[in-house]
């Protein structure tokens, strides 16, 4: 039996401030010290907020970003996923996460592979689906509009991860994308109904970490949008069932015991 402490924080970015943003990760990490996670997951575009005009806020493998989130791992002696930023390497741009284990070392990255409205843009997809070799269990990390993709769910099938992680920012202003009339809580829908249809077609946890509250971010244009979170951050089991769940769209943290020992409870596989 593999018991693991999952905290999941269901976070409002402050917008543009990197150095600020670490602070408040700081002062979470302090606040819940106490209840000894073994994995910290924050949501999209943490460190920043979302961009749109704001793309060469990026980072390069050896950035001192990633040595304080490093820092902050090992000083607080768990395994983290810090949301995701955009992340510079071999001449194009990627909206990346990264898993850090306890000990402060960068296990990998992974970059998205469906990008979404202005992303498409200024970034490049990622093309690999990979799965993480950690102490705490086989974990595979997705961001956002990832978890629409039954082809990476197909991926997912030949890595067998113990517990899929998907880190969004989901708004209730995602529906202007629709072409046709859908009912109002169409994103409160899918969100879940994906994250529990993930998690049963590959036996494995599904934790779906979104951020929170509104935010007001400027584009190119000089125009300001409003993004208004979903909320809905959800722990689901490998049986599909809701174990935790945030009550609003307002900052809040769950938290769960997990039980790896009960993925991959089935011996065949669609």
């Amino acid at each position: 039996m593999k018991k693991v402490k999952v905290l999941v924080i269901q976070y409002k970015p402050i917008y543009l401030k990197m150095r600020s943003n670490l602070r408040k990760f700081e002062t979470i990490l302090k606040r819940y010290n106490h209840v000894r996670p073994d994995l910290v997951i924050f949501p999209e575009y943490s460190l920043t907020g979302p961009l749109y005009a704001h793309y060469d806020l990026s980072f390069e493998k050896g950035d001192k970003i990633f040595k304080d989130l490093s820092s902050l791992a090992l000083k607080y002696k768990v395994n983290l996923i810090p949301g995701s930023f955009v992340k510079k390497a071999g001449g194009k741009k990627y909206n990346s996460a990264c898993f850090i284990d306890s000990l402060g070392k960068i296990l990998g990255f992974y970059d998205k592979q469906y990008l979404w409205a202005t992303e498409r843009v200024h970034l490049s997809p990622g093309n690999k689906t990979s799965l993480l070799k950690t102490d705490i269990g086989n974990i595979s990390i997705q961001i956002c509009a990832d978890l629409n993709s039954s082809r990476i769910s197909v991926d997912y099938r030949r890595l067998k991860p113990d517990l899929i992680v998907n880190i969004a920012m989901w708004s209730f202003e995602d529906i202007n994308a629709c072409t046709k009339m859908v009912p109002k809580n169409i994103e409160l829908l899918q969100t879940e109904y994906l994250a529990r249809a993930r998690a049963i077609e590959n036996r494995a946890y599904m934790i779906f970490c979104n951020y929170a509250d509104n935010l007001e971010i400027q584009a190119n244009t000089g125009r300001t949008y409003k993004e208004t979170s979903i909320g809905n951050s959800m722990i689901v089991n490998p049986y599909g069932e809701v174990i935790a769940r945030t009550t609003s769209n307002k900052e809040e943290v769950i938290f769960s015991e997990i039980d790896i020992s009960k993925t991959h409870w089935a011996k065949y596989s669609y």
